[in-house]
């Protein structure tokens, strides 16, 4: 596994550097295109808020923190969660958060979808999450914006000859172009895998009726890399 955060900070620093010169104006433009800033003030102050109850309730910091988007309401993630940690080995002032609250439609034409995107948006940007699993549909919202890093970021590169089916994402090559052109010039990225068939993943019944299939990507701004791979190997054993 390489490690990450640097790459990651180098990340951070370019889009400061695309930025530098540019309007306020623009910035503000860039940051609701980009990061959906636009609703960023209340979806912060809800997620702030129920983390800090979590927090106080549990009084365990994260090990691990998996979005699941459209999953099976009835499946037992807390159980889950539970299976994960002595997998992965928590100790008992660490825990695995699974958060299955995102449901999305994939027309895009369900009366909560953007509340839900843009609360997803945050968690991810503001490192809560360390892994995305979504139908392909969802997935390409979160990839085609770079939400999820490039596989050759987290895994080998005989790991990821090993995969049967990855989602290729589009990303724009200069990010800040993309606010004002759609058609920027974009690249392509080895953004998910597909886990629909993995055994542990369709006995659990996460998605009994999934029409399409389902990806599972590493979160470009996470915190806890390592456990999100033992994850998959989790999944995938």
């Amino acid at each position: 596994m390489k490690g990450t955060q640097g790459l990651r900070d180098e990340i951070k620093q370019e889009r400061l550097k695309l930025l530098e010169g540019k309007s306020t104006g623009y910035k503000i433009k860039y940051y609701v295109y980009y990061y959906k800033w636009y609703a960023a003030g209340v979806i912060a102050l809800i997620v702030l808020t129920a983390s800090v109850i979590h927090s106080i309730r549990t009084n365990k910091d994260p090990a691990l923190g998996i979005a699941v988007v459209n999953g099976a309401y009835e499946a037992d993630y807390e159980g889950m969660e539970r299976r994960i940690e002595e997998y992965i080995g928590v100790d008992d002032k660490h825990e695995v958060q699974i958060d299955s609250d995102f449901f999305i439609s994939t027309d895009g034409q369900g009366a909560y979808d953007l509340q839900a995107e843009e609360k997803l948006f945050m968690t991810m940007a503001t490192g809560q999450i360390d892994v995305l699993i979504a139908p392909e549909s969802i997935f390409k919202k979160f990839a085609d914006v770079g939400y999820v890093t490039d596989l050759g970021n987290v895994l080998t590169e005989d790991e990821i000859k090993k995969l049967n089916d990855i989602f290729i994402g589009h990303v724009a090559d200069d990010s800040v172009a993309a606010v004002d052109d759609e058609n920027t010039p974009r690249h392509e990225e080895r953004s998910g895998i597909n886990i629909s068939e993995f055994t542990m993943f369709t006995e659990e019944g996460w998605y009994p009726d999934a029409k399409e299939p389902v990806y599972l990507g590493f979160v470009m701004d996470g915190n806890n890399d390592e456990n999100a791979v033992k994850f998959y190997e989790f999944l995938r054993e």
